[in-house]
């Protein structure tokens, strides 16, 4: 999965652009910008990646990204079999934080704003109740206009910052590596993890590609993301087992060789030691 700089096409006369569409399916590159996003998925559902993190996404999905963090929200590949009806409805505000700098930062009323915008940096998912305060919250945001449009922005990021049904998203090792000099070295081997891990991957295959031993690559991949090479890839592919799951299409064997796992025996505890319960679990908390 390529990473790409992104140039938003924006009216630099305001702080805060929104946009308001539909389209057949999201199907973006993994990119990033110096704008702050607040991304709500009104309608589809696919897979989420913000920085060395995966994850399915339903209709209502909302998530807060924070400058220069690697993302994308790509649909299912039902959405590409032109079905009519079926289609995606994205809602995403774009805003440089420093508007929220300067005097306004030294106020005490900013301070769990300003601990919710340095968390960004890892991107944030919101669900339960949250979830379903933002979608209004959001809602209103895209009729407003004018100063209301700042001051509802500002009601939306005071409402995260205080809400305990929050979730980070990539490991804080990602972060820090996105200041590195070596990236490209790291994402190179990430971005082969995201589109292969279906397949049997080789920690042999993946080390020679970034020109590193299968030790040194080891050593290099855990400094960075605080986890092994063979935890991330099987939190990838768990997180891909779930959407399947969820989708009901498939049995417990099935969803664990298309997600990668060669047996099942390993799939349910690689489930079970991420997700904390096993896949028969997952699909009765689902029903």
């Amino acid at each position: 999965m390529d990473e790409f700089y992104e140039k938003l096409s924006t009216d630099s006369t305001y702080v805060i652009n929104i946009l308001n569409t539909d389209c057949p399916y999201l199907d973006i590159p993994f990119h990033f910008h110096p704008e702050t996003e607040i991304m709500y998925m009104e309608k589809g559902s696919g897979t989420r990646f913000v920085g060395d993190h995966s994850e399915a996404f339903a209709e209502g999905d909302i998530g807060l990204i924070g400058p220069n963090l690697p993302h994308v929200w790509k649909s299912d590949s039902v959405y590409r079999e032109n079905i009519p009806g079926l289609t995606a409805h994205v809602q995403v505000v774009h805003f440089h934080d420093a508007v929220l700098k300067g005097p306004l930062a030294v106020l005490p009323e900013m301070k769990a704003i300003n601990q919710l915008l340095f968390e960004s940096q890892y991107g944030i998912k919101f669900f339960g109740s949250a979830r379903e305060n933002l979608e209004m919250m959001m809602k209103e945001m895209v009729k407003a206009s004018g100063i209301d449009k700042l001051l509802q922005l500002i009601k939306m990021l005071d409402f995260m910052s205080k809400t305990e049904e929050r979730q980070m998203l990539a490991s804080t090792g990602y972060s820090k590596i996105m200041k590195s000099a070596d990236f490209d070295r790291f994402d190179k081997a990430h971005r082969f993890m995201i589109d292969n891990f279906q397949t049997n991957i080789k920690l042999e295959t993946v080390s020679s590609m970034v020109g590193m031993t299968p030790t040194s690559f080891c050593r290099y991949f855990k400094k960075r993301t605080k986890k092994s090479f063979h935890t991330v890839l099987n939190e990838i592919r768990v997180g891909h087992a779930c959407k399947l799951l969820s989708e009901g299409k498939m049995n417990i064997s099935g969803v664990g060789i298309a997600s990668g796992f060669n047996n099942i025996s390993n799939f349910n505890e690689q489930f079970k030691k991420i997700k904390g319960i096993t896949p028969s679990h997952y699909i009765k908390t689902r029903q």
